[in-house]
Order: structure tokens, then sequence, then C-alpha cells
């Protein structure tokens, strides 16, 4: 993911004032790419006039900490206390690029972006009071949410200077200097996820919480082995259970030769259909079946 000045976005949005940050990045070759979407312009980082700052994590959460990571990234530079952050998971969406995991990448792509936009946000922030003050910006520091006067140690909050650094000139990311790994507060820190307080509350939405007008929930019994097939399924016994609204077996699109262990696919198996993940899990588990058996391996299951 690569960032320069034009690519560089910073708009004033918040109801009510306040600064938007975020950033976008060209379509690289699809060589380069491996023909992934194109991470178009979003927010990154939320500042209020109540001094709320709000940091958005575009990539999945499913365990490996990363809502905690990419917004940590931004933290450091951004030089606000971490206690006192919010953060979002961004919304699905085409515009943010590709929004996966997988490969264990996330670190390596965003170490240097989220770095940008955090230092680009607290240049702004900078520049604001510098300007009010009639000082050179190399007089004044940040510090937990603040930029200070040295010398005579004014200071003014993030969510004071939000309007105006909205409207200062964006800094030449390529200029920017990032602060030296003996300066973290934040990055390398053991962290408690962000999650962790509504996990152990009852609170979190997870996928499976996810529900729509009129929606069902598939779960599905393949044959354990590869190429096997389905003989038999008590279907009409399963179909008789409460919220069940569909069973049946499916056929599966495995391909197997006499040569080979065939093709990625479908295995074959059963299929229910059902109100909820509990009706259909329940279900499952009452799912009497003969499947056949595959290139090698038991004569049936």
């Amino acid at each position: 993911m690569k960032l320069n000045r034009r690519s560089f976005l910073q708009v004033t949005t918040l109801t009510g004032g306040g600064m938007l940050l975020g950033v976008h990045t060209a379509r690289q070759a699809s060589a380069q790419a491996g023909d992934q979407p194109s991470f178009d312009a979003k927010a990154f980082i939320r500042i209020s006039p109540d001094g709320t700052v709000t940091l958005l994590s575009r990539n999945p959460e499913i365990g490996q900490g990363i809502k905690n990571m990419l917004p940590m990234l931004i933290a450091e530079e951004l030089d606000v206390d971490w206690k006192s952050v919010k953060v979002e998971q961004a919304d699905l969406d085409s515009k943010y690029g590709l929004q996966t995991t997988g490969g264990s990448r996330a670190a390596s792509n965003n170490w240097v972006p989220m770095r940008q936009v955090g230092a680009a946000g607290r240049q702004m922030l900078v520049a604001a009071p510098a300007q009010t003050w009639g000082v050179p910006e190399n007089e004044c520091y940040t510090s937990n949410g603040r930029v200070y006067h040295r010398s005579t140690d004014r200071s003014l909050g993030y969510g004071e200077l939000a309007n105006k650094a909205a409207s200062m000139p964006l800094p030449d990311l390529k200029s920017l200097k990032l602060k030296e790994a003996s300066a973290y507060k934040i990055v390398g820190q053991r962290t408690m996820g962000v999650d962790v307080p509504n996990i152990a509350t009852g609170k979190h939405m997870y996928g499976i919480d996810f529900t729509l007008p009129g929606m069902l929930t598939a779960v599905y019994q393949k044959c354990p082995a590869f190429g096997g097939k389905v003989k038999s399924a008590n279907l009409d016994e399963i179909k008789s259970l409460p919220g069940v609204k569909h069973a049946f077996v499916v056929e599966g699109t495995v391909k197997v030769t006499p040569l080979t262990e065939g093709e990625p696919g479908l295995e074959p198996g059963v299929a229910i259909v059902a109100d909820n993940f509990w009706a259909a899990q329940s279900a499952r588990k009452k799912v009497k079946s003969r499947m056949g058996r595959g290139p090698s391996g038991p004569t049936e299951y």
C-alpha cells in the first residue's frame, strides 16, 4: 500500500465541526497486486470538537489482534493517550481495498502507511496553534492529545484544534518524520483487546449474530472421505425437527479419477436449512446417514 501527497485525503464533514483524515491509494498493476480492488478514500481518524479521537481498523478481526494493531500504529504517531481512544471496525466496502484476513501480511503492509496517517494528522494539529500563536512550528510539541508551546507552556487540546487543523495544508508524506522505536509509548506494549470488555459481558456482536428479515441458516454434514457418496440419510426425520425448513443431499462437485485424488470442490453431504443456527446445528447432530467410500478408506461411514 503506497501513499503520496495527492493520495492523502483531508475533509471537514463532521456534524458540528471536527477533523477527518484518511488515505487513498491508486490501483496497482494486477501483476503486482493480484487483481485486488483499489483502496479508496475513507476516514481513519476522526477528531470531534469535544476531543474524542476515533480510529478505524479496516481489516477483519478474527482473534489475531488486528483491530488493536492498526489503530495503535496511528495512535502512536498521532500522539494520543491509547486509553482515551475509541476504535471502530470499518464497514465492508470495496473502497477500503481488499478487506481479508490471511497470510499474516497486515502488519507489514500497513506498518508505514498507518504511521504516516498518524504523523500527518499530528503535523496538521501542530500547524494550527503555531499559526494562532504566531510561533514557528518547531517550537511546538505534542503529548497525549495536546499541543504545547515550549517557551510559554501554552497548550490546546486536539478537540479545540480540530476545526482549524482540518484547514491546514496537507503535509508532504515523504517529509514526515516518524518516531524512533525508542520513543514508542503504544507500539510494542501489552494491550488488552478493544473488544474484550464487550466479549466478557456478552455484549459483543459476532458474524453469527447478524440477522436480516426472513434470513435462514444452513449447515452442512459432508462426507468424511474424499470423493465419497451419500447412500442414504434420514431426511424425513430431520425435516420434522423444530425450526428446520429444508434437508437434502448434495452430490458435490469433486471429480475423482482412478489415478488421482481429484480436484478441489464441494464434498458430497447433507445440507440442513433452518430458522436459526441453533435449530440447524441441533438437527445436524441427529443426521443418520450411510456414505460410501472414496478412492481409499472404509466401505461406508
